[in-house]
């Protein structure tokens, strides 16, 4: 009999497997035909079920062994060895379960493997090898399914982008979003793009910015929020990725901008309103926020992750102003979490409740059970980075991203701008840091350094500068482009 496909600990509490065992021991001369692996997308509901298919006291052919139940599962023999092997006993029964045979579900299936390629996962406790696929593939095919019937893009929903951190001292360069967002925006963008290889309609992301349920608790004003938002959109727009991302504000969600754009003026006046209506209708308690957090792992590591960026934010924010000695700062750091938590469970709450079609993704690192955990930034070590603002980028020579806060590379990297004000850090070398205020480095997704001329103006590389360029080549991981020159050919 062939085998099902199933991780060991998934195999000793599947009744499937324990029939199939059973059937084996009980005759060995009937064989069947090969099964597919059964965690590749089946709904949960389908896997669970044991579907039992009653042999005829003597069957004609093999076709008499073959029996489709309702719910789609096939349950087949085949390859009988002989015409002996038909005398079968009335109540023997065959109970495998095979992948699905269907073209959503197939299509469905492989959008859900390009998105959970980008996903990356905690270790389970209780797991005895490393995390191996997305274990929240069958929790989306549904859904993903419904998508594809109606024919558009797959819509998949990220609460995420929210300001950038008050701390402009020791983590960010600005207000504004920088190489860390437009990094982030261009990985959701390929993402979608990435959809279209297997499912031309692509992807779309819908990022729910969620920084008008947190401003005001961390001391971030709404003016600022607004801003970082709107540099979001502009970014978007001019990197062309306006169709496969889109921005969803509070009012957005609440439909308080279906007849007229939203600009400034009215984001501000409607702010606090939509706090309290989001707050009034899907509130989570403190007591329900602190029982997800001792019943859910992924819960609680997302308040340890509050914990870990208030330690540093709330020292330049006026929310911590009175804290005199280090105990007491510490109280506020926790008494601001647990107000983020019931924040942010309940802004998950209207999220579930306004986009229950959507693919959830999240840039907070999970299980992967019940969303996808992205990475924004591809990290040189491949660890999971920090949030783009809560951070900024380190170049590395080899070209590779790191996500730090800026007081740690403040004597190893240089700060670079664009457009006139800082956008991220570069390591320091004679391979790059040329004396010529001429001559632009840009960093572009996913790892390509761009140069060229920075005014338009005729120029050309020096036969040092030519060489450089040669030795940054050597050791760049990505490709290293060179344009606008007169003699950017020979480069």
């Amino acid at each position: 009999m062939a085998s099902l496909s199933l991780p060991v600990e998934r195999k000793l509490f599947n009744p499937l497997w324990w029939r199939e065992i059973l059937f084996r021991w009980q005759s060995q001369s009937l064989k069947t035909s090969s099964v597919s692996d059964v965690d590749a997308g089946i709904p949960v509901s389908k896997v669970v079920e044991v579907h039992q298919a009653k042999a005829p006291t003597k069957a004609s052919s093999a076709d008499d062994y073959m029996k489709v139940p309702n719910d789609g599962v096939t349950i087949t023999v085949t390859e009988l060895e002989s015409e002996d092997d038909l005398d079968v006993e009335e109540d023997r029964a065959v109970t495998i379960i095979s992948e699905p045979e269907t073209d959503s579900d197939k299509l469905a299936s492989d959008i859900l493997d390009v998105i959970g390629g980008y996903g990356l996962h905690t270790q389970p406790k209780d797991a005895d090898g490393p995390v191996t696929g997305w274990t929240g593939k069958s929790f989306f095919m549904d859904r993903v399914k419904t998508q594809v019937a109606k024919g558009h893009a797959i819509e998949m929903i990220l609460p995420a982008f929210p300001w950038k951190s008050i701390n402009q001292v020791d983590k960010v360069t600005g207000v504004l979003p920088d190489l860390g967002e437009e990094l982030a925006l261009s990985r959701l963008h390929q993402l979608c793009e990435d959809i279209k290889a297997v499912y031309p309609p692509g992807g779309q992301v819908h990022i729910a910015t969620d920084g008008l349920l947190f401003d005001d608790v961390v001391g971030i004003s709404d003016e600022n929020t607004w801003a970082y938002g709107d540099g979001l959109v502009q970014m978007a727009k001019s990197k062309g990725y306006d169709k496969s991302i889109k921005l969803f504000r509070v009012m957005d969600i609440l439909g308080y901008t279906a007849d007229t754009p939203l600009n400034k003026e009215s984001y501000l006046s409607l702010a606090q309103k939509c706090r309290n209506e989001i707050l009034e209708k899907y509130g989570r308690t403190e007591e329900e926020v602190r029982e997800m957090m001792r019943d859910d792992p992924d819960t609680l590591l997302t308040y340890c992750g509050f914990i870990r960026f208030l330690e540093t934010d709330l020292r330049h924010s006026p929310v911590a102003a009175n804290a005199t000695s280090g105990q007491k700062y510490r109280k506020i750091v926790k008494k601001v979490a647990i107000n983020m938590m019931i924040r942010a469970e309940s802004f998950t709450k209207f999220l579930q409740a306004m986009k229950p079609k959507h693919v959830r993704l999240s840039i907070h690192p999970s299980s992967g059970t019940v969303k996808l955990s992205i990475p924004l930034i591809v990290q040189g070590s491949g660890g999971f980075p920090k949030s783009p603002w809560h951070s900024s980028i380190a170049i590395a020579l080899d070209g590779t991203y790191t996500t730090v806060h800026s007081k740690a590379v403040r004597d190893t990297h240089r700060l670079m701008y664009k457009d006139g004000r800082p956008y991220f850090y570069r390591e320091k070398s004679e391979l790059w840091d040329w004396e010529d205020e001429d001559v632009a480095f840009e960093a572009q997704y996913p790892n390509i350094m761009l140069i060229y001329p920075r005014a338009d103006i005729e120029k050309s590389l020096t036969e040092a500068q030519l060489e450089k360029v040669q030795q940054l080549r050597e050791v760049h991981r990505g490709p290293v482009k060179v344009i606008g020159f007169e003699n950017a050919a020979a480069a």
